[in-house]
């Protein structure tokens, strides 16, 4: 896992695809905000434009993914998000190697809230539970970028 601010992501230059999907965030604003996927190198990197309404944590559930790792990346608004090691967690619904994903629940984790320009990456061993309200139900605008791992 990774938290960090957009203003930092030169740090993670060693990382190629994870520095192409950061510089390409950095340069989003609520006013250039893409309206569908944008391929940065097919399918080793590229990011989700996702709006959504945030909720409580207990309409949530942890999700973890096997081929990519998740860097979440804020515009508009304001989102919680909880990690914990996929090692604790309990499976829900068995992972889709279509849709490389799984969904899980547990009873611990790593909170983080997320605001504009800031940025979360989620590794494989990341589970992690998205869209959670911080202080009650909010419109949020963020990217969601995948890098192949």
């Amino acid at each position: 896992m990774i938290f960090d601010k957009i203003s930092n992501r030169a740090s993670y230059g060693s990382e190629p695809k994870l520095d192409q999907v950061l510089t390409y965030m950095a340069g989003i604003t609520a006013e250039n905000f893409p309206t569908e996927p944008v391929e940065l190198d097919g399918e080793l990197a590229f990011v989700n434009p996702v709006c959504f309404e945030t909720k409580p944590e207990s309409a949530c559930l942890y999700e973890a993914h096997r081929r990519y790792a998740d860097v979440h990346f804020i515009v508009e608004g304001c989102e919680k998000i909880v990690v914990s090691d996929i090692e604790a967690v309990t499976l829900h619904t068995p992972y889709s190697e279509e849709k490389d994903i799984g969904f899980y629940t547990c009873d611990e984790g790593v909170t983080v809230v997320l605001h504009p320009g800031q940025f979360l990456v989620c590794y494989p061993q990341d589970a992690h539970k998205v869209a959670i309200a911080p202080d009650g139900p909010a419109p949020v605008k963020k990217l969601v970028g995948k890098v192949h791992v």
